[in-house]
């Protein structure tokens, strides 16, 4: 409850308006001169403070100056009350820090009143207060999770890096040193092994770098006009030299008008979602890549025979860093979902995702044309 401390040497005076702020629900505490109200603002803190300006032992501008001076009790709200209604009184309670003035004698109302304002402002400035600590307390969690999230990257794809590189490594010594030994084919195979292995690297800082331009909001949004046929095609085509010896993965287009789009941000969806069905597809498994229109909209459908993504699991993995519970040792860092959802939210789109364990997966991402 609210609580009132009236300091006022007049005993009549002072039970008088405890009584009208008692009968107003207030929670009152009354001292009979400046030195019993310093006393009791100390131990109780009240919400806000009546006081006499002339008092014995000290004074109410004493009162005043004490209470403004020490962190606990210097932005109580404070109302002077006395007889001495001149200029040079008014003038120099305001200057110590007053909140108002009421002159005696003075009606039950005006009391009221006075009061009530001065509560409502102590209330309009601690709402305030509270909305500055609240951002600021959001600013800290954001500068925590970026930094979280900086690690985490940095964690994830120095590790996943390895096995790429590990591969260009490979392929680059045997072609070296055994180039000689080798058929067409095979060297051919040996290239486009790096040439994948590249291709990888370069996806997984184009994760790393997009990630983290969505997740603080400076992705720079650049639409261009663009023909999706020609643009999944050509994506397809690459990941056909990278997996093709052991996928099929099949492109099939039924769009051939030109969009305005972002070609960054549909890379990362196409890239991203072949990757996925790619990686949790069996040997031999077959990958479409279907692009069709309607209703003034393209949707670009990604459909494997893979392992599948358990119901309970499907709404969670377009959140950053999750992935599915039946992945077991298939190494991935639970980004590709993430990105393929804000990259298609930036284009007004949607994406859904249909799956069953065992049977494979279909993503469908929707963009207006």
């Amino acid at each position: 409850m609210t609580k009132i401390l009236i300091i006022e040497d007049e005993m009549i005076l002072r039970g008088e308006v405890a009584e009208w702020l008692t009968l107003e629900g207030y929670v009152v505490i009354q001292a009979a001169d400046g030195v019993e109200g310093l006393e009791k603002a100390r131990a109780f803190l009240p919400d806000l403070i009546v006081c006499d300006i002339t008092m014995p032992r000290l004074d109410g501008h004493a009162v005043l100056i004490e209470l403004r001076a020490h962190s606990a009790t210097d932005s109580i709200p404070f109302i002077f009350m006395t007889a001495r209604a001149v200029y040079e009184d008014v003038r120099l309670g305001m200057d110590l820090g007053a909140d108002d003035y009421i002159t005696k004698p003075f009606s039950r109302l005006e009391l009221l009143q006075a009061i009530q304002t001065r509560l409502n402002k102590k209330a309009t400035i601690e709402q305030k207060r509270q909305q500055e600590v609240n951002q600021l307390q959001e600013a800290l969690t954001q500068e925590h999770e970026q930094r979280m999230l900086k690690m985490r990257l940095v964690a994830m794809f120095s590790h996943d890096f390895r096995n790429p590189l590990a591969g260009i490594l490979a392929s680059s010594n045997i072609l070296r040193d055994y180039s000689d030994r080798l058929d067409e084919n095979r060297r051919q195979e040996h290239f486009n092994r790096i040439d994948g292995s590249v291709r990888r690297l370069l996806q997984m800082l184009d994760d790393m770098l997009i990630t983290s331009q969505l997740e603080t909001n400076s992705f720079d949004f650049k639409p261009e006009s663009l023909q999706p046929a020609a643009f999944f095609r050509s994506i397809v085509e690459d990941f056909q030299a990278m997996d093709g010896d052991t996928h099929q993965i099949v492109y099939e287009s039924h769009f051939h008008d030109s969009v305005m789009a972002d070609p960054r941000l549909l890379q990362q969806i196409a890239a991203n979602l072949i990757s996925n069905a790619v990686k949790y597809s069996p040997g031999g498994g077959e990958v479409r890549v279907l692009l069709e229109a309607a209703n003034q909209q393209f949707t670009l459908t990604i459909q494997d025979q893979g392992i599948g993504i358990p119901q309970a699991d499907q709404s969670r993995l377009f959140q950053a860093f999750q992935r599915a519970s039946n992945v077991g040792k298939l190494r991935g860092t639970g980004l590709g979902l993430a990105i393929v959802q804000q990259a298609a939210t930036l284009h007004g789109g949607t994406v859904q995702l249909e799956s069953e364990v065992g049977q494979g997966t279909s993503v469908y991402v929707t963009i207006p044309a």
